[in-house]
C-alpha cells in the first residue's frame, strides 16, 4: 500500500510532537510511504520525501497539495483537520480538539470563526474516518456533526520513546524547588490562573513557563507582582524540555479546555508531580494516576505548598499509551477499508 502523510506539522509544538511520534512507530518496510514536508527534518525516515515547506496552517498551504500523489499514492493520512485542496485520495484525519468551536477565545472575529467552522465540516464530510485522540473528542464531534461523527474512534496520543529513555537514564533527577508549565499559551489554557495563584504562593519558588511569551502578556490585568520568578524559556529541545520537567516539583497544566493533554504525562514518566484542572477530558486521561485536581484558585495554591508525592507511574503509562498503539489502529482502519 502507498500511503501519503502530511508531515508539514513537524517542529510545531502539539501537533508537530504527535506526528514525529507516528512516524517513529511506523514500520517502513510494511508499506511504501510518501512523506510531504521539509526534506531536512524527513530525511531520517526509509520513505520519499515529498519537499513542501509550506505553512499548512495558511492559505498556500490549503492550497499547495503534491497532485502527482493522487496519481501515486492510494490514501492521505493528516495528523489534524486541514484537508487541503485538489486532495483526490482516501483521507484519514487526526481530531485533536473542537477549540475553536467551544471556546471564544481562540478564533479571531466572526469571519475567522466562519472560516474554521467550515475547515472542520469538510473535514468531517470528507474523511473516511476520524481518530479522536480523546473520548471527550468524540462527544464533541457527536454534538456538532451528529451522523457524520459514526467515521470517528478514539485512538488515544501516545508518549514518545525519547521520554522514556531520557527518564531511565536519569533516575536520580535532583528535585529544585520550581514549578513549570508546558505548552503555547493561548488564552484557554489557564495561565492567567496559575500566575494569579503563584502570585500569591510567596517564598523562593520559581515558575518556568516553557512556550512562547509574544502576545501573552499583552493586555493581561494581573498586578506586576504576578512575574516575580516568573521565567519564559521558550520553546525548548526535547532533551532541554525533559530535564526541565524532571528537575521540578510540580508540573502545572491549568487548562480550561484540552483534547488530550500531554505534558503532564511526560512528567508522570519523568517523576514529577503533575497538578491539573479538573475538567473532565483529564479525568478521562488520567484516570487511576498519580494525578492532583484543582477547582479554584485557592485550591491550586493550596496543593502548591503541599510536598510532592514520589511518583512511579512509568509502566502503566507505556502500556496505556504508546505511539505504537496509536499507529496501529490507524494502520487497521486504513488496511480495512481500502
Amino acid at each position: 500500500m502507498r500511503i501519503a502523510i502530511d508531515c508539514r506539522y513537524i517542529g510545531m509544538s502539539g501537533i508537530g510532537r504527535v506526528c514525529e511520534g507516528l512516524l517513529g512507530a511506523l514500520d517502513f518496510s510494511a508499506h511504501s510511504f510518501f512523506l510531504i514536508g521539509k526534506g531536512e527534518k524527513l530525511k531520517k525516515y526509509h520513505a520519499t520525501v515529498v519537499e513542501n515547506d509550506t505553512d499548512p496552517y495558511s492559505v498556500a498551504g490549503l492550497r499547495s497539495f503534491p497532485k502527482e500523489l493522487n496519481r501515486t499514492c492510494d490514501v492521505l493520512l493528516i495528523p489534524n483537520f486541514l484537508i487541503p485542496f485538489g486532495v483526490k485520495l482516501p483521507v484519514y484525519t487526526i481530531m485533536h480538539d473542537l477549540a475553536f468551536l467551544d471556546v471564544k477565545e481562540t478564533t479571531r472575529g466572526f469571519t475567522d470563526k466562519l472560516i474554521k467552522k467550515t475547515l472542520l465540516k469538510r473535514c468531517m464530510k470528507r474523511s473516511k474516518r476520524i481518530a479522536c485522540v480523546s473520548r471527550f473528542t468524540l462527544e464533541r464531534c457527536e454534538h456538532y456533526y451528529g451522523r457524520l461523527a459514526k467515521k470517528c474512534f478514539v485512538n488515544y496520543n501516545g508518549i514518545s520513546e525519547e521520554v522514556f529513555s531520557y527518564a531511565n537514564a536519569h533516575e536520580c533527577a535532583q528535585k529544585e524547588d520550581r514549578i513549570v508549565f508546558v505548552g503555547n499559551v493561548k488564552p484557554h489554557k489557564g495561565l492567567t490562573t496559575l500566575l494569579s495563584a503563584f502570585s500569591k504562593l510567596g517564598g523562593q519558588t520559581v515558575l518556568r513557563i516553557i512556550g512562547e511569551k509574544d502576545n501573552f502578556l499583552t493586555g493581561l490585568k494581573l498586578d506586576e507582582s504576578a512575574y516575580r520568578n516568573v521565567i519564559f524559556t521558550g520553546r525548548l529541545g526535547d532533551e532541554e524540555l525533559f530535564s526541565e520537567i524532571a528537575r521540578a516539583k510540580y508540573l502545572v497544566l491549568p487548562s480550561k479546555y484540552e483534547g488530550f493533554g500531554l505534558p503532564p504525562l511526560e512528567a508522570l514518566v519523568l517523576g514529577t508531580q503533575p497538578i491539573v484542572s479538573d475538567i473532565p477530558v483529564f479525568r478521562e486521561v488520567y484516570e487511576g494516576l498519580p494525578v492532583k485536581y484543582f477547582g479554584s484558585e485557592e485550591e491550586l495554591i493550596s496543593l502548591l505548598r503541599e510536598p510532592p508525592q514520589k511518583i512511579d507511574a512509568k509502566r502503566e503509562i507505556m502500556e496505556r499509551y504508546s505511539y505504537q498503539k496509536q499507529a496501529r489502529a490507524l494502520l487497521e482502519r486504513i488496511e480495512g477499508i481500502l
